[in-house]
């Protein structure tokens, strides 16, 4: 069973990876066809942003199970 704050490390990964996943495949793509340049380049960035913080994550995940912690 996993500790709340190990859950919760997991769960943010999953559900951002998710996220980066839908402003890859939808938002914009949507934002280059209907000629939206300013989002278009917000949803990169937030792409961008949201790319380094799924590092961070799995880099503590992994951490911590390699030290046999994460549970």
């Amino acid at each position: 069973m996993l500790c709340n704050c190990n859950y919760d490390k997991t769960k943010l990964l999953y559900k951002l990876t998710k996220a980066v996943g839908f402003i890859e495949k939808h938002a914009l793509h949507d934002a280059e066809k209907d000629g939206h340049p300013l989002c278009a380049e917000e949803y990169k960035e937030l792409k961008h942003d949201l790319q380094r913080h799924i590092e961070k994550l799995r880099a503590a995940i992994e951490g911590l199970s390699r030290e046999g912690k994460f549970g």
